[in-house]
């Protein structure tokens, strides 16, 4: 009886064995032979590359434009003072300070600071003069001002700001400009593109 459990014993022991050998090249194979994977949430796209993205933005080329006209300017400007500094906004318009022309843009910034926005089309130093006499006359006539605006949260306690728009400026007009403490000038230049779907301004500050 000894032999016969012995005998099975070893039978056993050899189709345990054999079994292993069987289905061991399922394991080593996956394991050797394929490349480890990596799970993908479902309904996720891999991202791409940066260099992918690169290749699938196609570039368009710019022109120059015609000049905008002054009008046109002037409305784009009156709705959305926000591309020449972030915060400003406009709250009136073609405001007259005899003898001096009138004031193009009357606006705020993000503080509620008074600020005089003048545009011009074309580059030439006068719009810095007409700009420092603009200042001149409502720093001279605050009071009216004041009454004129009373309905708006406008911070009048602070300097008024001056800002000059045009093509370009020269450099004595920027000297001037940058030199200036009272009033404060910010110039801003502008080029026209044209875009696919029209033209476009492009802003800078000088």
């Amino acid at each position: 009886m000894a032999e016969v459990s012995s005998e099975e014993s070893r039978r056993a022991d050899k189709r345990s064995s054999r079994g292993l050998e069987d289905v061991s090249h399922l394991f080593l194979s996956q394991s050797l032979n394929k490349p480890t994977e990596k799970a993908v949430t479902p309904g996720t796209a891999p991202a791409s590359a940066p260099s992918e993205r690169a290749q699938n933005e196609v570039p368009f080329l710019l022109h120059d434009s015609p000049t905008v006209n002054r009008e046109s300017l002037l409305s784009l400007l009156n709705g959305t003072a926000a591309v020449l500094e972030e915060g400003l906004r406009v709250i009136d318009s073609n405001i007259p300070c005899d003898p001096f022309g009138s004031i193009d843009l009357v606006a705020v910034d993000s503080e509620n600071r008074f600020c005089i926005i003048n545009i011009d089309v074309s580059q030439k130093d006068e719009s810095l003069l007409r700009g420092i006499a603009c200042f001149d006359w409502v720093v001279r006539n605050i009071p009216i001002v004041r009454r004129m605006y009373q309905g708006r949260v406008v911070n009048f306690s602070a300097q008024p700001r001056l800002f000059l728009v045009a093509p370009g400026f020269s450099p004595l007009a920027q000297c001037v400009a940058q030199r200036s403490t009272s009033p404060k000038v910010c110039c801003l230049s502008y080029r026209t593109v044209t875009m696919p779907g029209g033209v476009g301004i492009l802003f800078n500050r000088t």
